[in-house]
């Protein structure tokens, strides 16, 4: 796989080349890190305000990082039978690989046991390998598409020599938005994000390896169907998973208007990849749709697409649900 790079400041410092493989299985979180300027400080700032105690006490739904932004505990969510997740099992995430001496103490805080990474090894070496706390083992579950590359080359080199049309001609009319509804469907059906997706809850329903954190490049795509799956598997009802979702939207919004800021300096209407920058409702909806649609239920998805065992489904609802 190849990718475009194009010229990025960075706290006004001379432009740098920096680049980023498009997957279609994470697409906006990997064009949205590709055009950040990336600092830890930026990081900073879209995460710091962002902690708070759930209603009723018992935990902490975003945990603060300087070097990630989108770092979450799944727990406290409601089943459709009355049940809860419980706080401090999974943890939903961005890319650990900007994380700071000090988030890394945090992480230690949280007892976290397995780190999955869902960036495939084109995205690790371009951009760094995780860390993780001391005692961690990290797991490397790709989930990519090669399509999503060849678009992001596309982009980059939009980008880099100025052709704005070329840009419009690929994003412009709904296409921005058609690729990531393109990209939810192949994350439920393909067949290298089915062995990534199901490996990661079997791992969650193994004692020995939670805590569990998972995360691709931003948190948003490829972490967002994780935790779908997660959710559904435990009979957590739709509306509460399409929230989980678009909550990204809210921890990433510096970040995301860091990026707009960018582009409409280089002269392009940041509304043309608005679609695979943030998270709308639709996405995860018709990732939902497609599973049922395609494998008749959740069940059916879960025993016959992931390859889970009743027992293990059994162990998963043990380990996370009071």
């Amino acid at each position: 796989m190849v990718s475009g790079q194009f010229g990025m400041p960075e706290n006004g410092a001379a432009a740098r080349p920096v680049g980023r493989r498009l997957f279609a299985a994470g697409m906006a979180g990997a064009f949205a890190a590709a055009v950040l300027p990336g600092t830890r400080a930026q990081a900073a700032e879209g995460s710091g305000s962002a902690v708070a105690a759930r209603p009723g006490g018992g935990g902490v739904r975003h945990i603060a990082l300087s070097g990630a932004v989108n770092v979450r505990d799944l727990g406290g969510y409601r089943t459709a039978h009355g049940r809860t997740l419980r706080w401090g099992r999974v943890f939903r995430a961005d890319a650990l690989n900007k994380v700071t001496d000090g988030d890394l103490g945090t992480l230690r805080g949280l007892g976290i046991r397995t780190v999955v990474d869902f960036r495939g090894a084109p995205e690790i070496a371009k951009d760094g390998s995780d860390r993780i706390p001391a005692g961690a083992a990290l797991v490397l579950n790709p989930v990519l598409d090669a399509a999503g590359a060849t678009m992001a080359e596309a982009i980059g080199r939009a980008l880099a020599t100025g052709d704005l049309a070329y840009l419009d001609q690929l994003l412009g009319n709904g296409k921005a938005a058609a690729l990531m509804m393109d990209g939810q469907r192949s994350m439920v059906t393909s067949e290298p994000a089915r062995a990534g997706f199901g490996d990661t809850l079997r791992r969650i329903a193994s004692k020995d390896e939670t805590p569990l954190l998972y995360h691709c490049t931003a948190g948003k795509d490829r972490t967002g169907w994780m935790s779908a799956l997660v959710l559904t598997a435990l009979d957590v009802p739709d509306e509460t998973i399409v929230a989980d979702y678009v909550l990204s939207n809210e921890y990433r919004k510096a970040s995301n208007e860091a990026t707009y800021a960018f582009l409409a300096s280089r002269g392009i209407d940041p509304a043309l990849v608005r679609p695979l920058m943030e998270q709308s409702p639709e996405y995860i909806e018709e990732s939902l749709a497609t599973m049922r649609g395609a494998y008749g239920s959740v069940e059916n998805y879960i025993r016959k697409g992931l390859g889970l065992s009743p027992s293990t489904v059994g162990h998963l609802r043990a380990r996370l649900l009071d």
